[in-house]
């Protein structure tokens, strides 16, 4: 479908590959752009930072911290205290014997009692003192470098520098081991600190090329274990006066420097709560503690960085081609969460940082783009459609079917245009619906084929008898052929007539009937072929020639045993001879009763009569007196005088019921009772007469229930009866338009006849 411009492009084809490569291009420049450029880093930082506070943990007991806090300010004076006191604290840090000490206050003027502390510094010989580099320095300088006085500086046992990396959004997440300006270097204060404790962080080495330009080197990731107040923290006023015993600052690792909120050296940190600022000496003891651990987290170089974000994109960029919508949609955001998680994995059991907000950005980028892209395609795909078929298409006149109206409603442009082709397609389905369902609704197999017997259309009873054999490319001649048949034309002949039926390998019994297609000139356009089922017929025809083979052996069987006994040497004046003979004859008269009353069930027309059938019940239950008194049974039947009308033949129906209720007097116990019910019911809107006969006996198993109602299907094992009573019910029932089923119980067994209720209405 040729396109509206660019931004109407089309569907598929060349363009379509076009517009995907250009969505490539420009998200995979996004990312590009945002991996390798600071643009990122805020939402980066937001990811890092949640990351480190998840790296919650003990703090190092090794590393202790002696707080110039509130409450030395208030039992000391004022700040700056005085040399003297930080050389007696010294002296008390000395007796303790501590590994190492980093005292972070700057003593950058010469002040009186310098050669105190001088002296304490001496004694010490393990106490590093603090310096702090700036850029630019004074008068024109590159830099300078704000040292001890120079009694200090030379008393100490080295100097490392303070200096912090604040980044962007004002928060330290790393501190540069070395300041270094051409061949001058500087290590971190707690650098010699790691280095007595076996850990010695590589100098970098010098750079000629940035001349005297002061840069941070080797910049350190911290590893914050928690918010501030973690580090083992002892007041310096304690100290100083001695109630901290020397063992608890033995072979320790201490840093001296300010904590109270009045003091300024407070920044923020990613494990600090929000707007709660860190002390600089607990951001000097977590520094400490990182590289004693082995390093902070690690962010990758530059070019893994560029291809880890990249390879989430490249996969969903490669969906849009192959995936459908929702799928694409739920392959981005399982890539999004996938990066989130690969990123958090990476940092928290390898110390790896991949920042991940670039291939998201990519990603949350590229689909929406992508489906833009694919809905104006869309939309002018259906534009374009609507008016080729408003200019080409004409009404298809069909009975019962609403015309087409293309009167688009209300809404945005695509749900105009989507409304217009909804309503212009009306008809085009409704006419397919109306044949389909013609064809699917006939009964028999049936298939319309062309002229050269290649099958055109077929119903859902064709494709469940031909099966595989009908696909897309099938003939007539191919469906003759998985039928046996071979000369198949001869079926759809002019002439053809009578031409028997066709076995088919499944067993089916087939008979086949074909019908000349013609157009409006009557030229000849193909046959329908109908593949009617006679199975059912021809199996009913078996059966009933079995049934009359079988009802002529067992009414010859009782008969040769009357001729065996007659002939035989027994005593007739026994009385078991007499009733022997009496129950063989008897046996030959309900064979023959039960045939003839199922036969005229089946075949005989029915006297129509309106009858009441609570009396015809009750007649049933009289006729069955004499049987249920010798045994003592009761026939418990309904005492209500209202009519229960049905229309059917009196005998069949007084018949029917006594079957029933033989049956019950026959398999319920001695001294038993036997009860009906007849009520009222509804089925399908269409009211119904309901007869329920319950008895007390053994019930029948699942097997008796499943031939309970074929001719000689008997009840139960011992096969009384000629197994002929209940197929004579049902089938008695059916012609008179209800049915008889069989309800089990918790004890006894329950037949239920429906039967059809006359209404005097109906009548009229």
């Amino acid at each position: 479908m040729p396109a509206r411009g660019w931004l109407g492009a089309g569907l598929t084809g060349r363009r379509a590959l076009i517009e995907w490569g250009l969505v490539a291009a420009v998200t995979a420049l996004l990312v590009g752009w945002l991996a390798l450029s600071p643009a990122a880093d805020r939402a980066d930082n937001l990811v890092y930072d949640g990351l480190i506070r998840l790296q919650d943990g003990p703090a190092d007991p090794s590393i202790v911290i002696i707080a110039i806090d509130d409450r030395s300010l208030n039992a000391l004076g004022r700040w700056p205290w005085t040399r003297t006191v930080h050389a007696a604290l010294i002296d008390r840090l000395t007796q303790a014997q501590p590994r190492a000490v980093a005292y972070d206050v700057l003593f950058t003027e010469p002040e009186a009692g310098d050669a105190a502390l001088a002296a304490a510094l001496a004694r010490a010989r393990d106490v590093h003192l603090p310096l702090l580099v700036e850029a630019p320095g004074q008068n024109g300088a590159a830099w300078q470098v704000s040292e001890p006085a120079s009694d200090l500086a030379r008393a100490a046992a080295s100097l490392g520098h303070v200096n912090m990396i604040v980044d962007g959004d004002g928060v330290i997440r790393r501190v540069p081991l070395y300041m270094q300006a051409g061949a001058h270097s500087w290590p971190q204060l707690v650098v010699p600190l790691a280095e007595t404790a076996g850990v010695a962080p590589s100098a970098p080495r010098p750079d000629a090329e940035s001349g005297e330009a002061l840069i941070a080197a080797t910049p350190e990731a911290i590893a914050y274990r928690g918010p501030p107040g973690r580090f083992r923290t002892l007041s310096f006023v304690d100290v100083l006066n001695g109630e901290v015993p020397a063992d608890f600052l033995k072979d320790r690792l201490v840093l001296v420097g300010a904590t109270a909120p009045g003091m300024g050296d407070r920044y923020a940190t990613p494990a600090a709560p929000h707007g709660e600022l860190s002390p600089g000496v607990e951001i000097q003891a977590a520094l400490l503690q990182t590289l004693l651990e082995g390093g902070g987290p690690r962010t990758l170089s530059p070019p893994w960085v560029l291809g880890l974000s990249l390879l989430p994109l490249a996969l969903l960029i490669g969906g849009f081609l192959v995936l459908r919508p929702l799928a694409n949609m739920m392959l981005g955001a399982g890539l999004i969460v996938l990066t989130l998680g690969l990123s958090a994995v990476a940092f928290l059991s390898a110390g790896l940082w991949f920042p991940p907000a670039a291939a998201i950005a990519g990603l949350a980028t590229a689909y929406p783009f992508w489906s833009w892209r694919r809905l104006a395609a869309a939309s002018a795909y259906m534009q374009s459609e609507v008016e080729a078929f408003q200019r080409e298409a004409a009404p298809i006149p069909i009975a019962g079917l609403t015309p087409a109206v293309i009167a688009p409603r209300h809404g945005d442009v695509v749900a105009k245009q989507v409304d217009t082709l909804r309503a212009a397609l009306k008809q085009l389905r409704d006419l397919d619906r109306f044949i389909a369902d013609a064809l699917r609704s006939l009964p028999d197999a049936t298939v319309v084929a062309a002229p050269d017997g290649r099958v055109l259309v077929a119903n859902d009873r064709a494709h469940a008898l031909f099966g595989a054999a009908l696909c897309t490319e099938a003939g007539l001649g191919d469906l003759f052929l998985t039928l046996g048949e071979p000369s198949w034309r001869r079926f759809i002949a002019d002439e053809a007539n009578d031409l028997g039926d066709i076995l088919a390998p499944g067993g089916q019994v087939l008979k086949v009937a074909a019908a000349p297609l013609t157009d409006a000139e009557g030229r000849p356009v193909g046959h329908i072929v109908r593949f009617a089922d006679m199975t059912g017929f021809r199996v009913a025809e078996r059966q009933r020639e079995q049934a009359l083979q079988l009802l002529s052996h067992d009414m010859r069987a009782p008969q040769v045993s009357i001729l065996t006994l007659l002939e035989g040497r027994q005593d007739r004046a026994d009385p078991a001879f007499e009733r022997r003979i009496g129950d063989y004859a008897r046996q030959t008269l309900d064979l023959a009763e039960g045939y003839v009353q199922l036969a005229r069930a089946e075949s005989q027309p029915y006297r129509s009569l309106v009858l009441d059938l609570g009396q015809v019940l009750m007649d049933a239950a009289d006729t069955l007196w004499p049987q249920a008194s010798a045994k003592g049974v009761t026939i418990q039947t309904p005492d209500s005088e209202e009519e229960h009308l049905v229309q059917g033949d009196p005998a069949l129906l007084r018949r029917l019921l006594t079957n029933l209720l033989d049956n019950a007097l026959k398999y319920g116990p001695a001294d038993g009772v036997i009860t009906c019910a007849l009520e009222g019911g509804e089925e399908d809107g269409r009211p119904t007469l309901i007869v329920r006969i319950s008895d007390q006996g053994p019930g029948l198993s699942e097997e008796a229930q499943r031939r309970l109602f074929q001719p000689f299907g008997h009840g139960d094992a011992d096969a009384r009866g000629s197994g002929l009573g209940l197929a004579f019910v049902r089938t008695v029932a059916r012609r008179h338009g209800g049915q008889v089923i069989y309800e089990a119980g918790l004890v006894g067994a329950t037949f239920v006849l429906t039967l059809p209720r006359f209404i005097e209405a109906d009548a009229a």
